[in-house]
């Protein structure tokens, strides 16, 4: 019994950090907020039919953490006007891949942007930006690693991995494209 327990805490904690994702869809127009409530300022109004990216659907004051997908704007909108579609399979294999020993304790990993839209990298609670084909070196902190990469016109790609000390990484974003 205890080691199911145990496991069941292992789970339910990483299945709480990360939560789920999903695809959704707006019902009727409604307001895309910089926060979760009506208080907050108007990014835009998103139009019915609009596809989404629901962070988690974890709500705050009735309000979903979301991504419009068309614009790769980040923002909120009331529960009230979403259809939640398909779960987000996480991606659990790593990502980056590691390229030498580092001198340093922390991190570096060197992304190159290979489309020629801007790039979104959310890592754990940092937001990085990068132009169309530039390569930069970000340093982050040692240990498990949630990401969430995502560009307008596409799907976010979320997952974790774990990213050593003293090792330095790399990572290319490419957009794929699939006919079913």
């Amino acid at each position: 019994m205890r080691i199911f327990f145990f496991l069941l805490l292992v789970f339910t904690n990483l299945t709480g950090v990360l939560g789920q994702s999903y695809l959704g869809w707006i019902t009727k127009e409604v307001n895309f907020r910089q926060g979760p409530g009506p208080n907050y300022g108007v990014i835009s109004s998103l139009q019915p039919g609009t596809q989404i990216f629901i962070v988690s659907l974890d709500s705050k004051n009735d309000f979903y953490n979301i991504i419009d997908i068309e614009t790769d704007k980040e923002g909120y909108v009331n529960k009230s006007f979403v259809r939640v579609g398909e779960a987000v399979r996480l991606n659990e294999e790593g990502l980056f891949t590691p390229t030498g020993k580092s001198s340093s304790i922390n991190p570096a990993i060197e992304i190159y942007n290979n489309t020629s839209s801007t790039l979104t990298l959310k890592m754990n609670n940092e937001t990085f930006t990068f132009t169309p084909h530039e390569t930069r070196k970000v340093i982050v902190q040692p240990g498990s690693c949630n990401y969430r990469a995502s560009a307008p016109g596409v799907i976010p790609y979320i997952g974790a991995d774990y990213l050593s000390g003293n090792t330095d990484y790399s990572w290319q974003f490419y957009i794929v494209t699939s006919r079913d």
